[in-house]
């Protein structure tokens, strides 16, 4: 036992380290529970529901416009939760939460350590420990490992890396099975892994067309079990957004691998048609999805709100910075790899499949991006320990300084925590509002998009608006109130029963606000000042 985990010991040891010093580098907003990113305070706050009494199967925020059912997993929650429950006995409930928003995201990351080191492994032995280094530097996607970051996009991002790992196996039913399992798993979480979920189907079909079905045996049984097991966890809210709709065509899916793994001849006609079977039986629902789970975001919303999150820009549609920032070490990866390709070797063009999956959803959505910078540096560390076998000092540094993600936001002129920041967009979450708000008797709230996640993790209040593409009610009243005449911005207050009103710079982005409304500083009537700078109100308006 002791000699298994000896390898381990400089990962935990990296693992303690960073995380350390990361906490302490932003011990100011965690030791309030002041989350990084608007997604995990949501996260954090959903945990507290669950804990305090909501459904297990109930992922709806009822403090969000009214009750908003979200389509986010259960899977996410659980180790938060467990952490909390079990220190909050010896500690109470804001060092509990303190405890599992930090120790959560660390031990998401030593596990991902460890995944790139054998990854690189499997393909450069030597260079395993370079890429767990690397990987630490590697922005973005050590960015979503940081101390609370709670949301799923780390788990997400893991999961895909187990596919990639368990297809550099041995074949087997093993393997198959881990591969299954992963991509059941992710699934469940939520749908912006599908890419690399149908990567891995197609190289496990390829593989068993020209070999044994072992491996798309087990591939197809824990795809089909794991999906049935994992239904109960699966978010509900949205067609497009979740697995749930499409479940039994994935799951008859995966059984019809698993029959068709143990049958030899007529392996691609069979493969075929049960393929176009499914496809028939399953397209009046995938229609739906067709314009994606963006499609039916109100225009207004689309066009002030969506434009401006960062992660789902186009990536030729970013400004230049943060598509350097975001984009830089994927395609400094890709090369890499490419270049290992001259040579051959199949696990090289397995993990071309993976990244050029990756560069690809980046091209429309810059989340692709996580996924890219962290398999980017696979083949730089492989070259990294070539050039430092061979003495190349000056190829070593060089290497280095093209695997380190962190200095592509540098160079750009953005550090990487502004590059973050200007992608979420926050305001009126600052620890002054949120403590100005919480003295306040609860209400209903109306202020700016990002805001609502803060809102409702720091305070008891409800809130209209919040960073969720399917709120689109509540975001487009929230513009409208804002943005609209003091008449409408009234009839806006009385259907949703306002209570108050924040105010706060950058809310609408670059937009300045129409002269005359409450968001170019209009103060109508019913609107009661609470503070000097005029940022807060209560609403007098009569309600309902």
């Amino acid at each position: 036992m002791v000699a298994r985990l000896r390898p381990l010991l400089p990962l935990i040891a990296v693992t303690m380290l960073l995380g350390i010093a990361w906490t302490l580098a932003d011990w100011q907003r965690l030791s309030r529970v002041m989350l990084p990113d608007t997604d995990d305070a949501m996260r954090l706050q959903q945990i507290r529901d669950w804990i305090a009494g909501q459904g297990f199967a109930d992922v709806s925020q009822h403090r969000l416009a009214g009750g908003l059912a979200m389509h986010w997993s259960r899977i996410g929650d659980v180790v938060p939760a467990a952490v909390i429950l079990l220190v909050r006995p010896f500690t109470g409930t804001t060092a509990a939460e303190i405890a599992a928003v930090v120790l959560w995201p660390l031990v998401q990351f030593a596990a991902l350590l460890v995944l790139i080191r054998d990854l690189t492994q499997r393909l450069a032995p030597s260079a395993g420990m370079t890429a767990a280094v690397l990987i630490a530097l590697a922005y973005p996607a050590s960015s979503l490992f940081l101390p609370g970051r709670i949301d799923h996009h780390a788990l997400q991002l893991l999961l895909v890396l187990v596919q990639l790992r368990a297809l550099l196996a041995a074949p087997g039913y093993a393997s198959g099975a881990v591969i299954g399992g992963a991509v059941a798993m992710g699934a469940a979480i939520g749908l912006e892994t599908l890419p690399f979920a149908i990567v891995t189907s197609g190289i496990v079909v390829v593989e068993r067309l020209r070999g044994d079905g072992r491996r798309q045996a087990g591939f197809g049984l824990a795809l089909a079990g794991g999906l049935v097991v994992l239904l109960p966890m699966t978010g509900t809210g949205g067609v497009c957004d979740t697995v749930q709709p499409l479940l039994p065509y994935a799951a008859a899916g995966g059984l019809a691998l698993a029959a068709l793994a143990r049958i030899d001849r007529h392996r691609l006609a069979l493969l075929l048609v049960a393929g176009g079977a499914l496809v028939l039986l399953a397209w009046p629902v995938a229609t739906a999805c067709l314009s994606g789970p963006y499609g039916t975001v109100d225009p207004l919303v689309a066009r002030l709100w969506l434009a401006r999150v960062g992660e789902a820009q186009p990536l030729l549609s970013a400004s230049p910075a943060i598509a350097i920032g975001y984009a830089g070490l994927m395609i400094a990866g890709l090369i890499a790899t490419l270049l290992h390709i001259r040579r051959g070797g199949r696990g090289w063009w397995l993990l071309l499949a993976y990244q050029a999956t990756a560069f690809a959803i980046t091209l429309f959505q810059l989340r692709g991006a996580y996924v890219g910078a962290a398999l980017a540096v696979v083949p730089i560390a492989a070259w990294l320990a070539e050039a430092r076998a061979h003495g190349r000092t000056a190829v070593v540094l060089s290497l280095w300084i093209a695997g380190a993600g962190i200095g592509y936001p540098l160079a750009a002129g953005f550090a990487a925590p502004k590059v973050a920041l200007a992608a979420t967009g926050i305001d009126c979450s600052d620890a002054g509002m949120i403590d100005r708000l919480a003295a306040l008797p609860p209400g209903r709230v109306m202020t700016g998009i990002d805001a609502g996640s803060y809102i409702l993790a720091g305070t008891a209040h409800s809130v209209i608006a919040a960073p969720y593409h399917r709120n689109n009610a509540g975001n487009a009243a929230m513009y409208r109130f804002f943005l609209g005449s003091p008449s409408e911005a009234e009839r806006i207050a009385r259907r949703w029963n306002v209570r108050y009103v924040a105010l706060c710079p950058g809310m609408f982005g670059g937009m300045r606000p129409p002269a005359g409304s409450i968001g170019a500083g209009a103060v109508p009537s019913w609107l009661h000042p609470l503070d000097r700078s005029r940022t807060l109100f209560r609403v007098k308006v009569p309600q309902g």
